[in-house]
């Protein structure tokens, strides 16, 4: 709780004007007067937060209340350390040790950054005592002779003139010896200057007073005796003056000062006489408050507990399962062997019997044995059944209207609009509609009318029909698709799904060197977005090529149809032409796809040709394109 009386206020606002302006960078004189308030008021620090938290942002209103906390307590630490009180409320708990050494080591390099040990004493008395002992000047009215010498002023006697006027004669002897050395000619004009010199300088000494002072050779020690205390040369002590602050901050600095010293210097206390009945095997030491360190829990521990309860219960409900099936079935022995635990620990020897037959035979060894009866029966112990790994999705199959079922429902919808709308306009809600008139109807629509003003009809009934024709291009034009969305459906109509399965077609061509049949080949599929090779051997030329239903029916058209292969002739070994033609070898389906974009392979050998199939591992598709081709030459196909 912060209590302030309303001088305190006054002296505290403005530093909280400038802890405004640090934090927020502007200033309002409203917000001010309501922290002013709440001060005065007596609040917490948190009801503080939350009261600048409805006039600022979350995270700046924290920031200037924990600055205007912090400085409040130094203000009430202050305050309390002056013997005034304080002006924040009792604490909720005592300070621990650590707590307390920490603000004590806080202070105290706070001060002596502050006044260092020589500060305390006055310059002038360090110069006194350093200053070399002055000789004592007698004088008959004084009789004591222990009288500091500080305190005797010395008369000082000026210089007579004739000392004077040797002085300079000395000065001018000087001179005149270095202008010889460096050879200087004096004119006598500048004569007549330095003699005027001369006398302004001896008139001004005239005036002038000046002491005889003997300066000491070195510097003068400072005397310590025995005991410790500061001396003169004669052994009289000599009494510092301390520098006493006139601030209060100072004088209360030195006072925590003297105190921080008081405390170091306790004497300590007498250690009690040992108890005769203490044991010495208890430990001395008393009880400690630890450090309260946060500990984290390990990454996954709690989805790992509920892992192990979701296992715990999927096998509680499924031995719960296995026995009430047991028992509907009768097979008693399933749940017998299944609490039936080998009793006593392992032995190194061989059991007489194994558990398992024990409770078949109903013998303890196998020397003499006889079949329990019951043990076996005509029943079958099935495992339980999974269910097979399939969505459970409900599969809804698309219904397909005819022609004539789709005409019936759009005359259906239509009625059912045109009803509503008439009942709209029959309660008021909808205007009707104007009257479709055309040339046509013109005399049947609008009768006596068009008699009195036939051209004015007209033009009306002409801007009706062009407006009716606008609207109907507009509509058309904005259902019209764009070009890429155009582009787009084409290829969703293109692309098949082939998840379910991929549908492959091989072909074999006796000649395939016609560069516009080859590109006919390769752009095709990349339109169709299909997969597949092609494979140059000799007159064993094998395509082989995979998509969808609706591609490969395409494509199929396209090498059967399309292509006129028979124009194209070729020459065999012997040098006989013969014409070009494409035969298909094989068509189904396959799990997956085994190609990728359509490319030409260029085989000189057999076993290069069946290498390429065999790295795809389909090399059954040029086995038998290859054997139908054999068969096809010897005529026995």
């Amino acid at each position: 709780m912060v209590q302030i009386s309303g001088s305190d206020l006054a002296q505290l606002e403005p530093k909280l004007h400038k802890i405004f302006k640090s934090q927020l960078g502007f200033f309002e004189e409203e917000m001010l007067s309501n922290t002013l308030s709440m001060i005065y008021q007596g609040v917490g620090k948190e009801e503080l937060e939350n009261q600048l938290s409805d006039m600022l942002d979350v995270k700046k209103a924290a920031k200037l209340a924990d600055e205007i906390w912090s400085f409040m307590e130094e203000y009430s630490l202050i305050k309390e350390e002056s013997g005034e009180g304080t002006i924040l409320g009792k604490r909720s708990r005592e300070r621990t040790q650590e707590e307390d050494d920490y603000t004590e080591s806080n202070k105290r390099k706070k001060y002596t950054e502050k006044y260092d040990r020589a500060a305390a004493y006055d310059k002038a008395s360090l110069d006194r005592i350093q200053k070399p002992p002055e000789k004592k000047v007698k004088s008959e009215n004084v009789e004591d002779e222990s009288i500091p010498e500080s305190n005797i002023k010395e008369e000082v006697i000026p210089p007579s003139p004739a000392q004077i006027q040797e002085m300079l004669k000395k000065t001018q002897q000087m001179i005149e010896e270095r202008k010889k050395k460096l050879n200087v000619k004096v004119e006598t004009s500048k004569s007549a200057q330095i003699a005027a010199l001369q006398a302004s300088i001896a008139a001004k000494l005239n005036k002038v007073v000046i002491p005889k002072v003997e300066l000491p050779s070195k510097p003068v020690p400072l005397i310590i005796d025995d005991s410790g205390r500061t001396v003169d040369s004669t052994g009289q002590q000599i009494l510092l003056s301390a520098h006493v602050p006139s601030l209060k901050a100072n004088l209360r600095a030195q006072e925590k000062k003297v105190e921080y010293v008081k405390q170091e210097r306790v004497e300590p206390k007498p250690e009690p006489e040992e108890s005769s009945f203490q044991d010495p095997r208890i430990g001395q030491r008393g009880a400690m408050r630890y450090k309260r360190v946060m500990e984290f829990h390990e990454a996954g521990k709690f989805q790992a507990e509920a892992q192990r309860m979701r296992m715990k219960a999927q096998l509680e409900k499924l031995q719960s399962e296995i026995s009430s099936i047991a028992r509907k079935t009768g097979i008693s022995s399933a749940t017998q062997l299944a609490k039936l635990v080998p009793k006593g620990t392992m032995s190194e020897k061989e059991p007489d019997i194994e558990w398992w037959d024990q409770l078949v035979l109903g013998s303890n060894n196998y020397d003499d044995w006889k079949l329990r009866e019951g043990a076996i029966s005509n029943l079958i112990e099935h495992p339980i059944q999974l269910q097979p790994l399939e969505s459970t999705k409900s599969v809804s199959v698309p219904m397909f209207l005819t022609k004539k079922e789709q005409k019936k429902m759009r005359r259906q919808n239509r009625r059912e609009a045109w009803k509503e709308k008439q009942d709209k306009i029959r309660l008021g809600l909808v205007l009707p509609d104007e009257p479709k008139v055309k040339m046509s109807n013109l005399m049947r629509v609008l009768g006596n009318e068009q008699i009195m003003d036939p051209t004015k009809i007209e033009a009306h009934v002409r801007a009706q029909m062009a407006k009716r024709k606008a609207e109907h291009e507009q509509a058309n034009a904005e259902r019209k698709l764009t070009p890429g969305q155009k582009k787009e459906k084409n290829l969703r109509k293109l692309k098949e799904d082939t998840t379910a399965g991929v549908s492959v077609t091989v072909y074999r061509l006796k000649n395939l060197m016609n560069p516009s049949k080859k590109w006919k080949l390769e752009k095709n599929a990349q339109q169709l977005f299909m997969t597949g090779t092609v494979v140059l051997y000799q007159d064993i030329n094998i395509v082989v090529v995979e998509g969808g239903p609706k591609q490969q029916k395409k494509y199929k058209q396209l090498m059967l149809n399309r292509i006129k292969w028979d124009e194209d002739l070729y020459k065999d070994k012997d040098g006989n032409e013969h014409q070009n033609e494409c035969e298909l070898v094989w068509e189904g389906q396959t799990k997956q796809r085994n190609f990728g974009e359509m490319k030409f392979k260029l085989c000189p050998t057999e076993g290069f040709a069946r290498d390429h199939f065999k790295q795809a591992g389909v090399e059954h598709y040029w086995d038998q394109a290859y054997s139908t081709a054999v068969l096809a030459s010897s005529g026995q196909l």
